[in-house]
């Protein structure tokens, strides 16, 4: 019984002893480990509390030393004229690649690699790099709904945006095989695909992040990427369809009768007349 009373304390304070390595192993992660690391998404509400959070990250490093945002906004498709795959393929692709350009990872391996201070900023306030990335940008979409205008109705624009990319994807002609009018007025068509995407993100914002910019927009203005400080569609605005061919009325007043609209507009889309033969001159 000795000789089991002995082996049974001996068994104790084994355990007990393994017991503080692996408390002391635990605590000593957690200082460096976060307690929360759920991404903001775009279409959740931040907090007032939040966005302190993301400007004290900010204001812990110098103007000039915050690393450069990747571009989320992908432009316009602008396919070589030697490109053999279909038009329905290049139109898939393009949708591919600017799907990824908002994936948080993506941008992660992107944004701030080497930068020291950011690291610091990040570790002083607990907050991983990728929850910086995800507040950037749920709170710079935020910024960029803030300056649509009134007439630039989101769900109008995605709407009449898949029909004409829904038109490219059943089109199976190869794009080096157009005549440079078909591959301009391709091409034309295409910037749909970039104005698509981009509006089916904003038209995810919240009210309450919306309002949320308006009230703080001057400490944003001054820290926010440079790519959500302006109107993301004006660039990919076609002005011949929005505000139609130029003209003028003759009066002091004139200006006073025009009405255009572009939901009464008729824009024609008719081809263009064959070239006639050369007058000879006798």
């Amino acid at each position: 019984m000795a000789f089991l009373r002995h082996n049974t304390t001996g068994l104790c304070r084994i355990i007990c002893c393994l017991l503080v390595v692996i408390s002391v192993n635990h605590s000593g992660c957690s200082e460096h480990s976060l307690e929360y690391t759920e991404l903001k998404q775009i279409n959740e509400k931040v907090t007032e509390a939040e966005l302190k959070r993301y400007l004290k990250v900010i204001k812990l490093m110098p103007a000039d030393k915050i690393p450069s945002f990747p571009t989320v906004y992908a432009p316009a498709p602008a396919w070589s004229h030697i490109r053999s795959l279909p038009i329905e393929d290049l139109v898939n692709s393009e949708q591919n690649n600017i799907s990824q350009l908002w994936d948080v990872q993506r941008i992660s391996d992107q944004f701030g690699i080497r930068n020291r201070l950011l690291k610091k900023a990040l570790q002083r306030r607990e907050m991983s790099k990728e929850q910086f990335i995800s507040f950037t940008l749920a709170i710079g979409l935020a910024a960029s709904r803030h300056q649509l205008r009134p007439d630039q109705k989101l769900d109008e624009l995605i709407t009449k945006g898949n029909k004409a990319i829904h038109q490219l994807q059943l089109d199976k002609r190869p794009f080096s095989s157009l005549s440079l009018e078909e591959r301009h007025r391709t091409l034309h068509e295409a910037m749909w695909i970039a104005r698509v995407n981009r509006a089916e993100h904003l038209i995810q914002v919240p009210p309450e992040n919306i309002n949320l910019v308006k009230n703080h927009w001057d400490q944003l203005k001054e820290v926010l990427p440079p790519q959500f400080l302006k109107n993301p569609l004006d660039e990919l605005t076609d002005t011949l369809e929005e505000r139609g061919i130029p003209f003028t009325l003759k009066g002091e007043d004139a200006d006073q009768l025009l009405e255009w609209t572009s939901t009464n507009a008729i824009i024609g889309t008719d081809a263009p007349d064959p070239k006639t033969a050369p007058v000879k001159i006798q």
